[in-house]
């Protein structure tokens, strides 16, 4: 009831103010302003209700947030120019739509990031030089591209994300020193080709991919010794190589395979502690023995084989040191000289679905 009040106080007062002539409107614009700041104080003190709340009590902090969307929306009706107002409302629809989604109410969350949206492309028309709006335009969307795959609408996730793409390809071109729109692209662009992958469209996802490489190169070429860059381009390097290998090229697997495997090398090299890395190190070397077992290079084949099982036992050693990675990667001694036997009366039938099972899924 008090909140309503203020409200309606605030909003009388700034219509009068509006009608009043020059000499009057000074003193109803203090007015206004003094009824405006009441009811941010009130929004201050749901804020710090939302804010206790954690993950699993959503039904508290929700009500607080919805109680902090009421405040922003009867604000910005008295003050319809006010772009800060609307800007807190669309943020708030995102926190809302956030926690519909982990409670997997999806209609709701799929509503309230939609109106977030809305807002934000409105504040973009209007300020069409201010970045601010265009990636909060796209982030609100890949929000939206999110839920929306959760209710199995995969056109209506395309669509979102696409639009989101062309957000961050908008500040991208008119900032391109700006790391920050690269990487939003590469994300969006990841989330493209994982729907095309889900929608069995390889190539679709193989271009989608391959966009991704390039900006990794170029964000690698800014900061060649961050690992966390190398780390990209090696993964989208055997992700290319998978989907290079689904479609039949498999001489351009293996160059991508060979390339991811060289960058993971070198990151070992950099962090031997590194159980992941590792890790990987013995997954592209299984997808290239795969291959030249495929292909009738059963020496090559043998050659890698050996080298990925002592890569293996390096890393299971330290694996058992550490409970959390307990269970990952190969544990069981494998016999060489009996492979080695065997694959001299081999065919090349015989390696046909040699390749490792990982290729199906990215690594």
């Amino acid at each position: 009831m008090a909140l309503q009040l203020l409200t309606n106080a605030a909003e009388k007062l700034f219509l009068r103010g509006s009608d009043a002539n020059s000499m009057h409107r000074g003193g109803f614009t203090q007015r206004w302003l003094a009824f405006s700041r009441q009811l941010v104080a009130q929004d201050q003190s749901y804020l710090s209700i939302a804010d206790f709340h954690t993950s699993g009590e959503n039904t508290g902090s929700l009500a607080a947030y919805e109680k902090r969307l009421d405040i922003r929306r009867r604000l910005a009706h008295v003050d319809p120019t006010n772009a800060q107002w609307q800007s807190d409302a669309a943020c708030i629809l995102n926190e809302i739509g956030d926690l519909y989604r982990q409670d997997d109410v999806t209609d709701r969350a799929i509503a309230a990031y939609e109106e977030s949206v809305a807002i934000w492309r409105r504040l973009a028309e209007i300020n069409p030089r201010e970045p601010h709006y265009w990636r909060c335009v796209g982030v609100s969307l890949k929000k939206l591209g999110d839920v929306k795959l959760d209710a199995a609408d995969s056109t209506g996730a395309l669509s979102a994300y696409e639009e989101s793409l062309n957000c961050y390809r908008r500040l991208y071109a008119s900032d391109p020193q700006n790391t920050r729109w690269q990487f939003g692209i590469a994300e969006i662009l990841e989330s493209i080709a994982e729907l095309k992958l889900a929608l069995a469209d390889d190539e679709g996802a193989l271009v989608a991919y391959e966009q991704v490489l390039a900006i990794d190169r170029a964000l690698l070429a800014i900061d060649d010794k961050s690992t966390e860059r190398q780390w990209n381009v090696s993964l989208n390097l055997d992700r290319i190589g998978d989907l290079r290998l689904a479609l039949g090229d498999s001489l351009a697997a293996a160059e991508a395979y060979e390339e991811s495997l060289a960058i993971r090398r070198h990151l070992v090299e950099l962090d031997r502690s590194n159980l992941q890395w590792s890790q990987c190190v013995s997954s592209s070397l299984q997808k290239i023995s795969g291959l030249k077992g495929a292909t009738g290079d059963y020496a090559g084949m043998l050659a890698v084989f050996e080298e990925t099982l002592a890569n293996d036992n390096q890393w299971t050693k330290k694996q058992k040191t550490d409970a959390q990675l307990r269970g990952v990667g190969s544990t069981n001694p494998i016999d060489v000289t009996n492979m080695k036997a065997a694959s001299a009366a081999a065919t090349p039938a015989d390696y046909s679905h040699a390749v490792s099972p990982e290729l199906a899924t990215p690594t």
